[in-house]
């Protein structure tokens, strides 16, 4: 269980995305250093993206200035979250493309149009298991008062008997080893997690699912999210994916954290 309440302070702050890059992150190790890593998630049953969240903060990505500067002029989310409050209000300004999942998932001609070049080529999709290389088809948008705003650039049928559950994707390949004991760095990994104090939490473990060299690749979800989702019955309300660098003296260095908030800490 990781310290929820502190991951998603810097998701919500953007702290997580320095400002001016394309790129996922910066990434603090040389060995990933020129790569650009994104989140991937199933969104749905039907919709699996790579997935950038909106920072709505001064620290935005350039993804965040074109998406506010659009929204400044066609109220874009005023005008879906007024509908969400009235049903008697048509929608206007975007199309509902998917409804399956915990997020409408939504169209804009216009942010297409302008974010689509920024991640128009071909990416090596990792999953659990293994990888298998796609370029984004869709843009589409994740837009709600509580939980996490996201971009979400969609990829068509992901192999997921090969290759196992999406986890991200990076511009370049990497060498990964997706190993089958990584029990020790693990308990590392949870401790580091659980000695950060925590406001919020759910009691979804994180798990090692591959390395390369002294880098661990981990995700924090349990996948069942995507298909029913309620406070009634969803145990992972956090899922997130993250790079840990195992040091020289035993301890570990997250050099890369992403996530959403499924929960909703802004309206609670």
């Amino acid at each position: 269980m990781r310290s929820l309440y502190f991951l998603s302070a810097l998701i919500l702050l953007g702290i997580l995305y320095p400002a001016q890059h394309v790129g996922g992150t910066d990434i603090n190790d040389k060995t990933l250093k020129s790569n650009s890593i994104y989140s991937v998630y199933e969104l749905s049953p039907k919709t699996t993206a790579i997935v950038i969240n909106h920072a709505e903060t001064d620290s935005a990505t350039v993804f965040d200035k074109i998406f506010d500067r659009i929204e400044e002029q066609d109220s874009i989310k005023a005008n879906w979250f007024y509908t969400q409050f009235d049903e008697a209000v048509p929608v206007k300004g975007v199309q509902i493309v998917d409804s399956t999942g915990v997020y409408s998932l939504l169209y804009n001609e216009r942010v297409e149009k302008e974010m689509k070049p920024l991640l128009d080529k071909d990416f090596y999709i990792y999953g659990t298991k293994g990888f298998e290389i796609q370029k984004p088809q869709k843009v589409v948008l994740g837009l709600d008062e509580c939980k996490t705003n996201i971009f979400a650039f969609t990829i068509d049928r992901f192999d997921s008997n090969k290759n196992g559950k999406p986890i991200f994707a990076s511009d370049k390949k990497i060498n990964l080893v997706f190993g089958t004991n990584y029990k020790q760095i693990e308990a590392k990994i949870n401790d580091h997690y659980s000695n950060i104090q925590s406001d919020y939490a759910d009691n979804i473990p994180t798990k090692v699912y591959a390395n390369i060299d002294n880098l661990y690749f981990v995700y924090t979800d349990d996948f069942k999210w995507r298909d029913t989702f309620s406070f009634e019955t969803t145990e992972c309300f956090f899922p997130s994916r993250a790079i840990f660098r195992l040091e020289k003296d035993g301890t570990v260095t997250p050099i890369w954290e992403d996530g959403l908030d499924l929960f909703g800490i802004p309206c609670d």
